[in-house]
């Protein structure tokens, strides 16, 4: 699976806070005035994906949205946007640091489940170890194949169990 870039991102994400499913310049920029929420996430869509001139054109009566288009073009043709918007002074308004903040929970999503899963991991085997839980018992009650939850314990494969099945595994043995 490819990693989850920038640009990917706000394309979902822009079409989703359309409310129209749309990626249509035109569309998006008639949009604006209706869906507040849009404008900043717009914004760094329409850099990231080379739209400035056109947006530009068609947000020709919002000049607040038009420097704001602008001074996110500079930033990026200079280098500076992904730490713009990271850090705490950002020439930007807070919206911007928030669509980042989106994006960043999105990007790092799988390295965070597989993280908790590994814990849930370690509470599963010592708990099993306690309880003198067989694993044959284990994947019979919760409905497990048993060569997932043999790379899951054994092998400490995260991708062999989903977060929600590692989770009632804990859950399974503690109340064992």
């Amino acid at each position: 699976m490819r990693p989850l870039t920038f640009k990917g991102f706000l394309n979902t994400y822009v079409a989703y806070l359309s409310g129209e499913d749309t990626l249509d310049p035109a569309r998006l920029a008639s949009l604006v005035r209706k869906r507040p929420r849009l404008s900043a996430p717009l914004v760094l869509w329409a850099v990231e994906t080379d739209h400035v001139d056109r947006l530009t054109g068609l947000l020709a009566d919002r000049p607040l949205l038009v420097s704001e288009l602008r001074a996110a073009q500079r930033l990026r043709s200079d280098g500076r946007l992904e730490r713009a918007l990271e850090g705490p002074r950002s020439p930007l308004r807070p919206e911007y640091a928030k669509a980042w903040q989106s994006y960043v929970a999105r990007r790092d999503a799988p390295r965070r489940d597989a993280d908790l899963k590994l814990a849930a991991r370690q509470r599963a085997l010592a708990l099993a170890a306690q309880k003198h839980v067989s694993r044959y018992r284990l994947a019979k009650d919760l409905g497990l194949n048993p060569g997932n939850l043999h790379a899951f314990l054994t092998q400490g494969n995260p991708r062999r169990l989903s977060l929600d099945k590692a989770v009632g595994l804990v859950k399974y043995l503690e109340a064992a």
